[in-house]
């Protein structure tokens, strides 16, 4: 084969298998499958385009192919002869200047054109089939008067009389009186009247021949030629005039399979036959007949094949041994594959097996150039490794089967069948030392024997590798309680029944959830959260996998909005600190609370009806609303649900002590009234910073910075605004040090 242009073709294909053999048969390449893949690749030691079939998905339409192929061959007639032996469709090779060219379909509808270059014009031979015009079958066979009788009508020569008969008046009656006459005595009385010499009636023009249906059959070529004495083959003849009737006969015997594919190309079986040249006649079944000349010949016999068995690699020499072998002869092995042949003599070739992964039988043939070849099915065998059982874990399930196990060992195959006992097992190959096995169910319990054969015929069994327990007493689910629960989850709910165990696993609307079982009739479960409102099933999976489910056991309802009904004390200071208790409904973590507009810093969620706070300082004093929410239910509002009171201003009673450093940091107590947690302490107007709350009497600062001799004020000033100020009740001393 000879390619342009290209590195590599990719073909999808919806069976990349069938379409490999057509390019082996068509072109003569060999293809090597990708393991574990559907996808086949042109093996060839020459530079030039490689071809690759891929598995389409998903499948190709009909009609649409993504190119055409052109190849250049060798040998066209040949391959032509094979692929009609094979049942291919081959159409008709054309003779062209530049050679000889086929145009075929492939399986997937691409067209394919098949090329032989002419090498010169000397060695063109021409084509024996067209050299024999004289072969072609004389009229005298078609013509058979006798059994056809000529129509009363055109034998009456009365009817078209000379002119000298039309001028006579006795005569102008004579067709009504002859009318019911034979023809002969028309003419014995017609006769007497005919003035005319015997040499001009000679010159009357003679009755016209029989009816002819239609034209006899034409042959104008055969392919192939030659034809194996074994085997025969497919034979197509081109010509004209050919019909659905006609039959194509071998020594006078009709050909099987014969068929007309339009009135220029005629196709048949030849079944074997003697060796030396033969007479194939077409014959129309109304008399015509075309006849040709084939020959047959022994072609290459294969009468033994050694070794008959070989590694799934490849790598295997073969030889073969027959006669009739040619110099230039090709060999196909296992359908779609083409290895370089040895030509030692026409007695013996050798080649080496390629790798196999698929077919483990398969045929061999051999074909000379003249397109005779020699088939020897299910010569070889690729062997594969006998196969080992290590373990089976687990080795024990129910006699329902369905249980998923894993086998691990060596040697085993892609296609290898499982069987547990007698039962084949469904199971996904993972390498050729684990298998992923689903248990068959058998019917009783007992210990079962596990087989595994390869496709090659080889099999290994491992006595007793697996025990079929009886089938246990499922879980049975009898209340679900409460049944209904909000989305957000989070819910204890319980389930009551029978033959509950701790590895019961529990999913509800198929979620598992966090469960606890509590006893055989009891098990506890957490509500797992979903996203929208609705009934759903509750399901129970012991640890045998027996599955129990009960639908619509549990209805998901959505969560209303949190809810105030009460604020206790439901008034407080306007410093903040009150300690308040909000009773309601709904609430839960995620709530979130406002009084009078402002988050607390402290919030305790006791329970659904009940949360503790501290209530926040206000400016302001009167009722506020006490707002409470949830970010998926919105908010619900309490209006004046709770009252700050106006705070009496604070009160100082002594700073002590009432000197210290110019450098500030002296500790100093403030004793008083109303004092609050929120209080800020001035020193001549400037901020003492952090304030150490006491109690409402006492708060506990450090000193700024000041100077020498002053006698400065000290200011408490409350978050309401209202403050207290002690005059000169702080003097700095720079004797005094930090």
């Amino acid at each position: 084969m000879t390619t342009f242009g290209f590195d590599k073709i990719i073909l999808y294909s919806d069976d990349p298998r069938a379409v490999s053999e057509f390019y082996t048969r068509a072109a003569g390449l060999s293809f090597d499958r990708v393991e574990g893949t559907e996808r086949y690749e042109s093996v060839s030691d020459a530079k030039g385009t490689r071809i690759v079939i891929e598995a389409a998905r998903p499948p190709l339409p009909r009609g649409r192919r993504e190119c055409a192929l052109s190849f250049c061959v060798s040998g066209i007639e040949a391959i032509a002869m094979r692929m009609r032996e094979d049942g291919l469709d081959f159409g008709p090779i054309l003779e062209r200047p530049t050679g000889k060219f086929a145009a075929l379909v492939d399986p997937d509808g691409r067209n394919v054109e098949l090329w032989e270059p002419r090498a010169s014009a000397a060695r063109v031979e021409p084509p024996a089939l067209v050299d024999k015009p004289a072969e072609v079958a004389p009229p005298p066979l078609v013509e058979t008067p006798a059994e056809v009788p000529p129509p009363a009508f055109v034998d009456k020569p009365a009817d078209v009389a000379p002119p000298p008969l039309v001028e006579t008046p006795d005569i102008a009656s004579a067709p009504a009186e002859s009318s019911d006459k034979p023809a002969e005595a028309a003419e014995e009385n017609a006769a007497p009247n005919d003035d005319k010499p015997a040499e001009a009636s000679a010159e009357a023009p003679p009755p016209p021949p029989p009816m002819v249906t239609s034209p006899g059959p034409m042959i104008t070529a055969a392919r192939p030629t030659k034809f194996s004495m074994i085997a025969g083959g497919r034979l197509t003849l081109f010509g004209a005039n050919f019909n659905e009737d006609c039959t194509v006969l071998i020594d006078g015997k009709p050909c099987p399979d014969i068929s007309c594919k339009d009135a220029f190309t005629l196709d048949a079986t030849l079944p074997p036959h003697p060796p030396g040249i033969v007479r194939i006649v077409v014959d129309n079944g109304q008399g015509g007949r075309a006849a040709i000349d084939v020959s047959y010949a022994e072609g290459p016999v294969i009468e033994r094949f050694t070794p008959l068995e070989g590694s799934p690699r490849g790598g295997t020499e073969v030889v073969v041994e027959g006669r009739n072998f040619d110099k230039e002869c090709r060999i196909t092995f296992f359908a779609n594959r083409a290895p370089e042949v040895i030509f030692e003599s026409e007695k013996r070739l050798r080649f080496v097996t390629p790798p196999q992964d698929d077919l483990f039988h398969g045929e061999l043939r051999v074909t000379n150039p003249d397109g005779l070849l020699s088939i020897a099915p299910d010569i070889f065998t690729y062997r594969l490794a006998t196969p080992h059982i290590e373990e089976v874990s687990p080795a024990t399930g129910l006699v329902a089967g369905d249980k998923r196990i894993t086998i691990t060992g060596v040697d085993f195959h892609p296609k290898c069948k499982v069987k547990f006992g007698s039962t084949e097992a469904i199971f996904t190959w993972k390498s050729p030392t684990t298998l992923d096995v689903i248990t068959p169910r058998v019917e009783s319990p007992g210990v079962v024997n596990i087989v595994i054969e390869n496709p090659d015929g080889q099999v290994v069994t491992k006595e007793g590798a697996f025990k079929y327990d009886p089938e246990p007493t499922p879980p049975l689910l009898v209340e679900v309680r409460p049944s209904t629960g909000f989305c957000q989850g989070g819910q204890l709910i319980y389930l009551l029944g029978e033959n509950f165990d701790a590895q019961t696993v529990v999913r509800i609307g198929e979620v598992r959830a966090i469960s606890r079982t509590r006893s055989r009739k009891e098990i506890e479960v957490e509500l797992p959260p979903r996203h929208e409102p609705g009934v759903v099933a509750v399901e129970l999976t012991d640890k045998d996998g027996i599955v129990v489910r009960r639908e619509d056991a549990f209805t998901y309802m959505a969560r209303p909005a949190p809810r105030v009904d009460s604020v206790t004390p439901r008034n407080g200071p306007m410093v903040g600190g009150t300690k308040l208790v909000i009773e309601g409904e709904y609430f839960d973590q995620n709530c979130f609370l406002r009084i009078g507009g402002q988050a607390p810093k402290h919030v305790v969620v006791r329970g659904a009806t009940m949360i503790e706070t501290i209530a926040p300082p206000s400016r302001t004093s009167g009722f506020v609303d006490v707002e409470i929410g949830r970010g998926d239910s919105g908010v619900s509002v309490a209006k004046n649900a709770y009252r700050y009171d106006p705070s009496p201003a604070p009160m100082i009673e002594s700073v002590s002590p009432n000197k210290g450093t110019v450098d500030g940091g002296t500790e100093v107590a403030i004793e008083g009234k109303n004092f609050v947690a929120d209080s800020i302490v001035l020193f001549a107007g400037k901020s003492v910073g952090r304030v150490k709350f006491v109690s409402s009497t006492s708060l506990e600062v450090k000193s700024p910075a000041g100077k020498n001799g002053d006698m400065v004020d000290v200011v408490v000033r409350n978050p309401d605004g209202k403050e207290a100020t002690a005059k000169r009740a702080f003097m700095y001393d720079a004797r005094y040090r930090s």
